[in-house]
């Protein structure tokens, strides 16, 4: 018919193109703000590829993700867990990214499964490859700055499951040029200190990558994703009012949160749907969801079938340990990338150091194996909670045996007790 007579025409005109930058589009992936990703086959290598082709209209944006790829050039991007980047160029106006092809994102993936949610193990490999690729761009002076799901992508699920790499830097920034008030983030996504206008940093994915965790075991999503006003809302309901200094320097406070001006004392508190709507001059409208039933974060556990193994239920206990502190509201108190990696969720320390494994902990260390994470030189500080009793005598050897085993990093350990 004449729509397929036409896309018969894009592909053939596509393909005619110089040799070098020659690739035949086989379909489109889908499509966002600054363009659409199609699957297309390098024509002199037959290589599957994914080209990213930016609107003609945003070529700065297009010009300016090429910028930051280049910075990533500089990493190891296999053992980093980023997508690789093989190269750009231009086609019609329309600046082009060729990256390696991978499988389905994690919201994808997820759906697929009717939003059935994840195991304590899968999530634990998802989390600790996140951890490394965003410790990779602070290495290099980078926020990714749109962590979520659509841009965690499966490798290859069928060949290494729960393999991962981080995607899309179309948002990415050098962290010493990203000012307070810049609007960054995906709503849901997107950290108190973004929201309140408040100095960022790097800790801005740390918050992102916590959704992203609460999301995968939930299977849905922990705070609102249409509205601001109805994220902060959801915070204060789970997580209490922001401290008093992080409200004073928020360019944005005022928006979202009012002083009785006449009282003696006067403090902050939320402002209602009506004021929000008289200051802003947005609209604002409350969307049901699993925040509606959580007044806390201890709650997020409490959204499963009672575990009864001891081994699961320490494991939950450190999960829910990790997330509340990738959610701290305050950046300053939010824990660190290293932090994280050291953190027993992670490492799982805490799991017992019998000669054989029982059936949660053997298929926990499956779960690693089939990944067939890449070897990478991870430095990390080993994060200890005050409910935590730790003798490092012989447990650090254990702990680093587990993680040049199963995980593959070589560690150099720190200690820092927190309460």
């Amino acid at each position: 018919d004449e729509d397929n007579d036409e896309d018969n025409e894009h592909q053939e005109e596509e393909r005619r193109e110089d040799v070098a930058h020659a690739y035949f589009v086989e379909k489109y992936l889908g499509c966002g703000g600054y363009g659409k990703v199609a699957q297309c086959t390098r024509l002199d290598n037959k290589v599957k590829m994914a080209v990213k082709i930016v609107r003609n209209d945003m070529t700065w944006a297009g010009k300016r993700e090429v910028a930051v790829l280049q910075k990533l050039r500089k990493l190891d991007q296999d053992k980093n867990n980023l997508v690789r980047f093989a190269e750009h160029f231009e086609y019609k106006g329309h600046v082009c990214l060729a990256f390696e092809m991978l499988d389905i994102n994690i919201y994808d993936f997820i759906r697929s499964r009717d939003f059935q949610p994840l195991h304590l193990s899968e999530i634990r490999v998802i989390t600790q490859q996140m951890l490394v690729a965003l410790n990779a761009l602070k290495s290099v002076g980078l926020s990714h700055a749109d962590v979520k799901p659509d841009n965690i992508m499966l490798v290859n699920h069928h060949q290494q499951p729960f393999r991962v790499k981080l995607i899309d830097f179309g948002l990415a920034a050098n962290v010493s040029k990203i000012h307070a008030g810049t609007l960054i983030q995906a709503i849901g996504y997107r950290a108190p200190e973004v929201i309140l206008g408040l100095p960022l940093d790097e800790a801005v994915d740390m918050w992102s990558l916590g959704c992203v965790l609460a999301f995968m075991y939930l299977g849905q999503n922990l705070y609102p994703i249409r509205c601001a006003y109805q994220v902060m809302r959801a915070i204060v309901q789970m997580q209490g009012l922001p401290d008093d200094h992080l409200l004073n320097s928020g360019i944005y406070s005022s928006c979202f949160f009012s002083k009785d001006k006449d009282s003696s004392n006067p403090s902050w508190r939320l402002n209602t749907e009506a004021e929000y709507m008289l200051l802003t001059g947005s609209k604002t409208r409350r969307y049901r969801g699993i925040f509606d039933k959580l007044t806390s974060l201890n709650d997020v556990t409490k959204t499963r079938p009672e575990v009864n193994d001891t081994t699961e239920f320490e494991d939950t206990q450190a999960f829910l340990s990790l997330l509340k502190r990738m959610l701290q509201v305050d950046p300053q108190k939010r824990i660190t990338l290293s932090e994280a990696l050291g953190h027993r969720f992670i490492t799982m320390k805490h799991f017992p150091h019998d000669a054989n494994p029982n059936p949660y902990m053997s298929a926990a260390f499956s779960t690693i194996k089939k990944c067939q994470l890449e070897e990478s030189s991870v430095k990390f500080k080993h994060f200890v909670t005050s409910s935590e009793v730790v003798s490092f005598k012989g447990e650090s050897k254990l702990l680093l045996a587990r993680l040049t085993g199963p995980l593959k990093a070589t560690t150099r350990v720190h200690q820092r007790k927190l309460a």
